[in-house]
């Protein structure tokens, strides 16, 4: 009976001797209120003064990130088929009093893109009707009526409006705050 109980006690204390000790970890917060943590094992998207990085995060450490970056490609198999694989792994770190702003998490419908393709369509709707005033007679079969120029610029103003209402990030600064919580 001792020696099962001194056996379990020394179970125990090789189990907690493997355990990984806790991390330091990031949180950002929003007037005060967390909005995201940030600690080994997540993914994180932000942008510094001169880039957009994303990546894994390894191990914050000292006011450093740690970060992963897997680079996911399509490539062709032995039979043919394409599939996506991780062709490389670039380890990077970044200081987090670098970090400028993150990226949104988009959880609904996504207007930015909507107003890009309603852009995109406006312009070349009214340049194809402002050519055909050009190369064409009027009250011919091929000219554009002016309503479906007017219309289409319409479309065109409305569409970048969506568009930059739709992208903004998180920026640190008044509103949002990136703290450090040093662990260890």
């Amino acid at each position: 009976m001792r020696v099962s109980f001194i056996l379990l006690i020394a179970f125990s204390f090789s189990l907690t001797l493997q355990c990984k000790a806790q991390s330091d970890f990031l949180i950002l917060k929003k007037n005060g209120k967390t909005v995201k943590s940030f600690y080994p094992g997540t993914e994180m998207n932000f942008y510094t003064s001169n880039r957009y990085h994303v990546g894994s995060v390894q191990s914050i450490e000292r006011d450093s990130i740690y970060l992963i970056y897997y680079d996911v490609r399509t490539v062709m198999s032995t039979l043919g088929v394409y599939m996506l694989d991780t062709v490389a792994t670039y380890p990077f770190s970044v200081a987090y009093r670098d970090i400028t702003s993150f990226q949104k998490e988009r959880k609904n419908f996504d207007w930015s893109s909507s107003g890009a393709a309603l852009l995109g369509g406006g312009v070349l709707l009214s340049a194809a009707g402002l050519i055909s005033w050009i190369f064409t007679k009027p009250n011919t079969e091929y000219h554009a009526s002016p309503q479906l120029v007017i219309g289409a610029a319409a479309i065109a103003v409305a569409g970048y409006f969506l568009m930059k209402s739709g992208n903004k990030n998180m920026k640190l600064g008044k509103k949002y705050t990136l703290l450090y919580i040093k662990i260890k």
